[in-house]
């Protein structure tokens, strides 16, 4: 198991369940486990100590107070002593202050942060970061101070292998209703002995109901859109590949973003449809933006500071300003359009680059998304996420920060609970189809695997249920400094019912008269009746997994369980755990795997399925079996996959196909239908319960 959850996110990366080119191939030391050695786990102690309720400044550690008023101003001690220069010019002047919000969706903001990301990037060692984590700790606001530190820890190669508690219990105001969390508040102060009970689990119900989008139907899908899971695994791509970092050492472009970002979103999509049909709620609507937004959401989320999130009401007319941004995002949708149309883009350089070709992807990605490797524009508040973002919420990229007032957009944390963002990315996803039914069909002969085919497939009964499932919540709770407890005493947690699914079996039957490495890609749609209605839901089909595999002469049968997914990973080690097993392995107790159980770059594994229905959902599931591609630069060579996910490193990927292969682009059925393929119905049923509670 251990070894399976390694091989998955050496693979795997920004798009856990949704990336298209991993691999079931391992380097070649994971045979045996590898441990943390001491110099890790101290950086790990110190990153969970000084992450530990980060909205109070009053709980610092003592040992670290020493740190807390001065940073290091040694030039010698950074790489680029300007980039720090920078971050102080603006520290001594108009910078957000503690307990207010922070978001990346405001310019002065996300350059405040980018800033501070710098700071602790550019340390030459650790003495200098850990130093500088303190004093930022004390000193910086606490949102921010998250944000970069979670960033320098992805990116900074000396601090691959840190785990960080997930960001549902850093900030689980972002994640658990006002109701939530102000009750937990409340019995702290009745209580001094609420939640330091070592043997009672103080934990709170929460009742994930269709209160928040209570005046649309799209309340029915809250159980899957604010699951924490799902949000945590959005709010981490986007820091992996944050939309700010590019053409600095950092090496994101060698990871094929552009396409990443797009077929990442698309899957997304593609994964919330298939909700969407399994609660009946048809197709998503385009949003048309005028003369109304019809679709309401209220998070009933409140900050840490009080505020709540703004609500948005249903049939929400457009404000002046946001006439503008509109026209301003339509001018960007066309423009985007017809260069795709035109076939070619010119650089400022003279360059032209082909817009019929199929790498070509990546760079209409980074345009999109208007990142920093964009090769036209890397003005991130023109794009049209960002400016979608901004009509939702009826803001401003340059507000001050004393008129912020935002609401679930205006946080990856957040966005996802919101309907209106799959609203939105079934609108700007248009551009990505357009490019890609620009493209020539695959031919026969691209599809082809010749003397391979599918012989038959077999799959145990799909089975989802809902579980309990608890969250330590604590770090989001005030708590008072004494001698006789500490903050790692004080554990309260809310427990929600959550969708999971039975672990099942599959076998695939191939026959073979090729002998070598092949890759096994398996997707889930919509349910339809042969592959001549492929085409029509091709973009709503979900990757499910994605393994290599050595074909001998003969019949090969391939035996898969969901343990054996790529694309999925496990829940999170709970914080005050975590922090318990680096204990464990610093006394000598117990070894600290590396073994990515961790990681931060998964889909998580219990959203697998839809959910079923008690007389059974249908739903189509796609094989292919391929030949293999090797990538242009060697799987893991340039990481290490015991301690990394790979974002920059270039070799993340099994193989150099197209994202999405061979349902990325218009589907020539006189072609498209070849032996190693296999299209084939299954049935997903839903439980009352649990099964544990059926026992």
């Amino acid at each position: 198991m251990v070894q399976h959850r390694l091989i998955f996110v050496l693979l795997l990366i920004a798009i856990e369940h949704f990336i298209s080119s991993t691999s079931s191939e391992v380097p070649s030391d994971a045979e045996s486990v590898k441990y943390a050695n001491r110099e890790l786990l101290q950086k790990q102690k110190f990153c969970l100590e000084i992450l530990r309720h980060p909205y109070q400044s009053e709980v610092i550690p003592e040992e670290y107070l020493a740190y807390t008023k001065e940073w290091i101003s040694d030039e010698s001690k950074y790489l680029k002593y300007d980039e720090v220069k920078q971050f102080f010019a603006v520290f001594k002047g108009e910078h957000l202050g503690k307990g207010e919000i922070f978001t990346i969706f405001n310019e002065n903001l996300l350059e405040q942060a980018k800033l501070l990301f710098r700071f602790f990037y550019n340390a030459i060692n650790w003495d200098t970061f850990f130093r500088n984590v303190i004093w930022a700790r004390a000193n910086v606001n606490e949102g921010m101070f998250i944000y970069a530190l979670t960033l320098a820890v992805i990116h900074r190669q000396d601090l691959h292998g840190i785990n960080l508690p997930v960001i549902y219990e850093l900030s689980p105001h972002f994640f658990f209703d006002a109701g939530v969390m102000n009750y937990a508040r409340v019995r702290t102060m009745e209580d001094p002995d609420y939640g330091f009970h070592p043997t009672l689990r103080e934990y709170i119900t929460v009742n994930k109901s269709a209160l928040s989008t209570g005046y649309n139907t799209e309340g029915q899908l809250a159980y899957f859109t604010e699951d924490i899971g799902l949000n945590a695994y959005y709010y981490y791509y986007k820091l992996e590949y944050a939309a700010f970092l590019g053409g600095d050492g950092l090496g994101l472009n060698r990871d094929r973003r552009g396409e990443l970002f797009l077929y990442m979103h698309q899957q997304l999509l593609a994964r919330y449809y298939l909700e969407r049909q399994s609660n009946g709620l048809g197709p998503i609507a385009e949003l048309a933006w005028e003369p109304l937004i019809p679709t309401g959401y209220y998070s009933m989320l409140r900050h840490w500071n009080g505020i709540t999130f703004k609500k948005r009401v249903n049939n929400l007319g457009l404000a002046v300003g946001d006439v503008r941004k509109l026209q301003k995002l339509k001018d960007l949708e066309s423009s985007l359009k017809q260069t795709i149309d035109q076939g070619h883009l010119v650089l400022a350089n003279g360059t032209t680059i082909d817009l019929r070709s199929f790498d070509s992807v990546d760079f209409l990605g980074n345009m999109i998304e208007s990142n920093a490797d964009s090769v036209n524009s890397s003005n991130f508040s023109e794009s049209l996420e960002v400016l979608g973002r901004l009509i939702v919420e009826q803001t401003s990229y340059n507000d001050s920060v004393g008129s912020l007032w935002n609401g679930a957009l205006a946080f990856t944390e957040t966005t996802m609970r919101d309907p209106v963002f799959y609203q939105m990315l079934e609108l700007n996803l248009g551009v990505y189809w357009q490019f890609k039914n620009q493209l020539k069909p695959y031919t026969q002969q691209e599809l082809n695997f010749p003397g391979v085919q599918i012989k038959s497939f077999r799959i145990e009964k799909l089975t989802t249920y809902f579980e309990n499932f608890d969250i330590d919540i604590s770090n989001g709770l005030p708590f008072a400094n004494s001698e006789n407890r500490t903050t790692w005493d004080f554990k309260v947690f809310a427990r929600q019912q959550r969708l999971n699914h039975k672990p099942f079996n599959y076998t695939l039957s191939v026959a073979s008269n090729y002998t070598g490495k092949a890759i096994v890609r398996m997707y889930m749609g919509p349910a339809i009746s042969g592959f001549e209605n492929l085409p029509s839901v091709k973009k709503y089909f979900v990757e499910m997994d994605q393994y290599m595999i050595n074909l001998i002469p003969g019949e090969n049968l391939i035996e898969r369980n969901t343990s054996d997914f790529y694309f999925d990973i496990a829940d999170r080690t709970i914080y005050s755990e975590l922090y318990q097993r680096t204990l464990d392995a610093l006394d000598g107790r117990k070894p600290f795997a590396l073994d990515m159980a961790e990681a931060i770059c998964g889909w998580p594994d219990r959203l697998l399925l839809p959910r079923g229905l008690p007389d059974g959902f249908d739903i189509s599931l796609f094989f292919i079996v391929s030949p293999y591609r090797p990538p242009k630069v060697p799987q893991f060579s340039t990481f290490d996959a015991f301690k990394s996910c790979g974002a920059g490193s270039g070799s993340k990927y099994t193989e150099d196909s197209p994202f999405g292969f061979p349902l990325d682009r218009k589907l020539d059925m006189d072609s498209f239908l070849v032996q190693n393929m296999l299209l084939q119905n299954v049935t997903i049923y839903h439980l009352d319960s649990s099964p544990n509670e059926q026992i």
